[in-house]
């Protein structure tokens, strides 16, 4: 994610949330439907609404690029 975060600069933002943090986040995370996973990644938009959704832990940097290239718009 730092790799990243540092190629996609000016262009996004990236927050990692800790395991505590999302250990207290239940509501949010069965929002996003990873209430069986408890975690995975949110691409937001530009007002804020979640656009691509990566459960758990099965998704690398191709799949990551292309949810940020979709929202984006590159």
């Amino acid at each position: 994610m730092r790799e990243l975060e540092q190629e996609y600069e000016g262009q996004a933002t990236f927050t990692i949330i800790s395991p505590e943090e999302t250990a207290a986040s239940a509501d949010e995370i069965e929002a996003f439907g990873f209430a069986d996973l408890r975690h995975g990644l949110v691409v937001f938009d530009g007002e804020g609404e979640p656009k691509v959704k990566l459960p758990g832990h099965m998704f690398g940097r191709a799949e990551i690029e292309a949810g940020l290239k979709g929202v984006l718009g590159s």
